[in-house]
């Protein structure tokens, strides 16, 4: 499939050209091939996990981040399964007999590239909004505009596929001769936009939130202080009952005026404390979202860096050495898909929380009710 930029193109590994080749290419191909499958597997079992979860508790599913998350486990899924057909394909079980399905996977596998990058970049600025400007912080349907407004402009983006894929006399899904120079050019400026642009901004975001985070958590206190102080209750009970006069009841009326104003005041006080003072869960949150952030980076970059090399630099990527590099870039992106969502539950204390009671409430309604129950619930 040498159209489909998140799976290796043929240009770049010729699996007949391995089998007589080099020994270790093959078997570095016979691992890659059995390794895509696993992270197929893996990756949809984790982005189900994530929607569940998300999707069975209502606090969860308000946060703005949550929602960004699940539009990109998503087209993380859609990825995958574009993927499985290239698998299938390389495989011998499949062949591109249609030129529909070959344009709509080819555009698939682009589409949600380019969505997944920059779902990534719109969860690190939430949370760089959270940290700096809580009062104008995102909310639920904000977040959704967003996701509505970026796939519209990755589906404009990459529109250019559906006319340039098509299937060639061998049976493959491949570009057409004529648009071959477009290829290489779009090629280019989708290396730009799909990663070159979001990396950077996501590590200045990155920066940023770490910074910030830093000073947010200084300002929690290790354990709560609370006080003890009751001498004063003890004395006043001490006392022998006295009559109260009329002018100690206007002054006690006066004080008792005055602590009222005194208790809004504090109260707006601690309002606004707490406005500046993010809870303790949002610092988790934003805690385990700089890990998802920062590995989706560390994954996706070699193969991005190799995309250039290829293309604009045009080094000859037919050596055994670059066609080593594009099998073991490739499995470092199958593995982002396979374990990212798996990285963000386990990071984040409020998914891990929710996991075992999710999974048990599952169980209880598929697994271990009555066939009567289930047929007067239906």
């Amino acid at each position: 499939m040498s159209t489909s930029s998140p799976a290796p193109q043929l240009s770049d590994i010729n699996v007949e050209m391995i089998e007589d080749d080099d020994s270790s290419i093959a078997i570095m191909a016979t691992f890659y091939y059995f390794y895509m499958l696993l992270c197929i597997v893996i990756g949809l079992t984790g982005n189900s996990m994530v929607w569940v979860l998300i999707r069975s508790n209502r606090i969860l599913r308000k946060l703005p981040s949550n929602v960004y998350l699940l539009t990109l486990s998503a087209m993380s899924s859609l990825f995958l399964i574009s993927l499985f057909t290239f698998w299938l394909e390389e495989e011998g079980l499949l062949r591109y007999r249609s030129a529909i399905l070959c344009k709509l996977l080819t555009f698939v596998a682009h589409f949600c590239d380019f969505s997944s990058v920059w779902l990534i970049v719109l969860v690190g600025f939430e949370r760089l909004i959270l940290l700096y400007r809580a009062s104008r912080a995102m909310n639920k349907a904000k977040a959704q505009r967003h996701c509505g407004v970026l796939l519209i402009a990755s589906f404009l983006f990459n529109s250019w596929i559906l006319f340039v894929a098509n299937v060639n006399e061998m049976g493959d899904c491949d570009i057409l001769p004529e648009y071959e120079f477009l290829y290489a050019v779009m090629n280019t400026v989708e290396t730009v936009f799909c990663m070159g642009l979001p990396s950077g901004i996501i590590l200045i975001s990155n920066l940023f939130v770490v910074l910030r985070l830093q000073s947010h958590l200084k300002r929690i206190p290790s354990s709560p202080t609370v006080s003890f102080n009751t001498a004063d209750l003890l004395t006043n009970s001490a006392l022998p009952p006295t009559t109260l006069k009329p002018a100690s009841v206007a002054r006690s009326s006066i004080g008792r005026l005055s602590s009222r104003f005194s208790l809004s005041a504090d109260a707006s006080n601690v309002r606004k404390r707490h406005h500046k003072n993010l809870r303790y869960a949002d610092l988790q949150l934003t805690r385990s979202l700089l890990v998802v952030t920062w590995v989706f980076i560390a994954l996706n970059l070699p193969n991005y860096i190799y995309r250039i090399f290829t293309h604009v630099i045009e080094i000859d990527n037919q050596s055994v050495g670059m066609r080593q590099i594009s099998l073991f870039v490739h499995i470092l992106l199958y593995t982002h898909h396979a374990l990212l969502f798996y990285l963000y539950i386990f990071y984040s204390p409020q998914m891990k929380k929710r996991l075992l009671p999710t999974a048990l409430k599952l169980l209880e309604c598929y697994c271990l009710k009555q066939p009567a129950e289930l047929s007067d619930h239906t």
